[in-house]
């Protein structure tokens, strides 16, 4: 089965590569679906192999296994990391080295929202991406109106976190906090609280 997120690069890839002129559309479909699936399944296998690595590292630096929850988080943060390499190298190292060569105000709004929207699919499967909020869809008002709820008296750089950190486990259909009584409200205040530290100490 086609990777969603992966099909949707290739049509960006393909819009400005261009199909094969002499490719009739029907086999111009044919193609997109063939190269999605390759790419697809080069992601699957990379990221087994990404997997199997970092456990295996977890093992020999820790002497055992990880506890559950940090299996799944090095798991999610491999497969992340997987899919980032195989679309970084299959497609957009193929893209022509002019659509790099302009700073951003110097290309046209469109140009520029087209290179966010890319930017932003490419990250979609990454666990962390709200740690950077660039790499993020913007927020909708509903989850605006709980992080202020959760976090009203937290300041502005907090909230910039916290409302994407929401809205990524809102995507992801990962639990979240919905009130201050709630049992992951302290551990995604400290982890906010950390993501904060870190922007002081390194300014990003």
């Amino acid at each position: 089965m086609i990777d969603p997120i992966t099909q949707d690069i290739m049509k960006l890839y393909l819009q400005h590569q261009g199909l094969p002129p002499e490719l009739s559309p029907t086999d111009q479909q044919a193609f997109l679906e063939s190269e999605s699936e390759r790419i697809a399944e080069r992601i699957d296998n990379m990221k087994i192999n990404m997997e199997q690595q970092v456990l295996r590292n977890y093992m020999r630096d820790n002497g055992q296994p990880p506890p559950y929850m940090e299996k799944v988080g090095l798991i999610n943060q491999a497969w992340a990391q997987a899919t980032d390499f195989v679309i970084n190298e299959e497609i957009y190292n193929q893209l022509p080295k002019e659509m790099e060569a302009y700073p951003p105000d110097q290309e046209s709004p469109e140009a520029e929202a087209e290179r966010d929207r890319a930017r932003i699919q490419v990250h979609k499967s990454d666990p962390e991406r709200w740690r950077n909020p660039l790499n993020c869809e913007d927020p909708i008002e509903s989850t605006r109106r709980l992080m202020r709820l959760l976090w009203k008296d937290k300041p502005s750089r907090f909230q910039y976190y916290a409302v994407h950190l929401l809205a990524a486990r809102m995507e992801d259909d990962q639990p979240y906090p919905t009130s201050t009584e709630h049992l992951l409200y302290p551990s995604f205040t400290s982890l906010l609280d950390e993501r904060v530290a870190e922007h002081a100490a390194s300014g990003k």
